[in-house]
This record gives structure tokens, C-alpha cells and sequence, in this order.
């Protein structure tokens, strides 16, 4: 999105990030709350509300943000009216969409629960049907198989886990390669669920179009990336063994 860095510089302000936050996190507990009191446990507690009080107005921050960029309601009405097909067929509830002005191609969801909103580019809104029906079935994946509450829990439990463990960088780094790993996974997932509903030819044809627009990353570069090579996306929706795998956390 044009609010945020490329992406390579946002796996690296991730990263940095993590560590500033669980850095900040320790020094609160060591001097001003205490360590292993009551103080202590309000520290940390607080950290999970910031955090989840965060994901909740998130999505409403986002908007204002992007307010003065709304594209044509024509746009709207089309990316909603194909959004509203994706969800019934998805079995999710019909969440916010909102369309934005901006030359970069980018789908994404944001928040969770009845704050969910799908923002979408003007310029990834110019797709046609087909495909954008296929994006918007990715990120319907992403909402029914809650992946937004995983990440908040990872997240959360990284957190925890430096402050109890007494230490930054020994528990912050190898625990970061795993957040990183675990969203790849999700992604990995998300396409799977799209591929049920859409199709694993139009699933694969839609990733390879997206894959073009935005360019791949070096494979090893993937182990520093949320997200996994566009390559590595289509070639898992090749194999039956994959599309047959069953999703945990999906909705009935």
C-alpha cells in the first residue's frame, strides 16, 4: 500500500520492530512494574490489551487514512457486488470493502470479526472478473480460516515469551523466523481454500497474473518474507495431495 514502505523494506521494519517491542516490553517489567509481581502481571496483561485494542480500531485507522483516496463508486460497486459472490460461497459473513486510489496493485484484509474490511487498489480493481474474484477468494480464505486471530496470538505469545524467559534477542529472533514461516504457511493455506471454491486452474492463472505484476523475491529470500514465492504458490495448487489437505480453523 502507498502508507507503507516496499516490501522488502517491511520485512526488515518487521523484524526491527519486533524487537524494539519486546525490548520496551522487558525494560517496562524490569523498572518501572517489577519482575514476577503484581505490577509484573498488570504489565503484561496490558501488552495483550494494546495489542488486541489495536486490531480492533486498526481497520477504522486504515480508512480515515485512505478516505481522501476513494475511487469511483462505480469501482466499489463492482468489487462489493463480486466480494458479495465470493462470501456466499465461502460461507463467510459479507464483510466491509473499500477502494482506494492508488497506481500499486495490493489486496488485503484488515481487523477481525464485524470490523473485517477487504481494501483493495484501484489499480487491482481494474482486473477482470474472473480474477479478481479469485484474489478476493484468497483473502476470504484468510477471514475463514481466522488467520488474523493466529498472527494476533503469535504475536502475543512472542511477547510473553521474551518477558518471562528474560531475554530479547535469544527468544526474539528464532521466535520471529517462525512467526515469518507460520504466515507463509498461511498463505500457503489461503490459496488452498480459494482453490476449493474458484478452482485450482483459475486459482494458479490468478497468482501467476498477480506474481507478474508485482515480481518474485529470490527463493531464499522467502525465509524472510510473510508471504512465499509466487512460484512456490502456484506449483503447491499443482499437487492433488495439497488441495486435498484439510484446513484447521475454517467455519462451517
Amino acid at each position: 500500500m502507498d502508507l507503507l514502505p516496499s516490501t522488502r523494506t517491511r520485512y526488515v521494519l518487521l523484524f526491527i520492530c519486533l524487537l524494539a517491542v519486546v525490548a520496551l516490553v522487558e525494560a517496562l517489567a524490569k523498572t518501572v512494574a517489577g519482575w514476577g509481581n503484581f505490577g509484573f502481571a498488570v504489565t503484561l496483561w496490558a501488552c495483550f490489551g494494546v495489542a488486541y485494542g489495536w486490531l480492533l480500531i486498526e481497520p477504522m485507522v486504515r480508512a480515515l487514512l485512505l478516505k481522501r483516496k476513494v475511487a469511483g463508486t462505480g469501482r466499489q460497486h463492482r468489487v462489493r457486488r463480486i466480494g458479495a459472490a465470493v462470501a456466499k460461497g465461502s460461507g463467510v459473513a459479507f464483510p466491509r470493502f473499500y477502494v482506494y486510489e492508488s497506481s500499486k496493485f495490493d489486496v488485503m484484509v484488515s481487523g477481525i470479526g464485524k470490523g473485517v474490511t477487504i481494501l483493495v487498489s484501484d489499480r487491482a480493481a481494474q482486473m477482470d472478473d474472473e480474477m479478481l474474484e479469485s484474489v478476493l477468494a484468497h483473502e476470504f480464505g484468510h477471514i475463514r480460516l481466522r488467520h488474523a486471530l493466529i498472527r494476533l496470538t503469535m504475536y502475543g505469545s512472542l511477547l510473553s515469551l521474551a518477558i518471562i524467559g528474560h531475554s530479547t534477542a535469544a527468544i526474539a529472533v528464532p521466535a520471529n523466523f517462525f512467526v515469518l514461516w507460520t504466515m507463509r504457511q498461511m498463505e500457503f493455506a489461503a490459496d488452498r481454500d480459494a482453490a476449493r471454491m474458484v478452482g485450482a486452474g483459475r486459482m494458479r492463472t490468478a497468482l501467476a497474473h498477480v506474481g507478474a505484476v508485482l515480481g518474485d523475491i529470490p527463493a531464499w529470500q522467502s525465509a524472510f518474507s510473510t508471504h512465499p514465492t509466487f512460484r512456490a504458490r502456484v506449483a503447491r495448487l499443482k499437487d492433488p495431495a495439497t488441495l486435498n489437505k484439510h484446513e484447521p480453523g475454517g467455519t462451517k
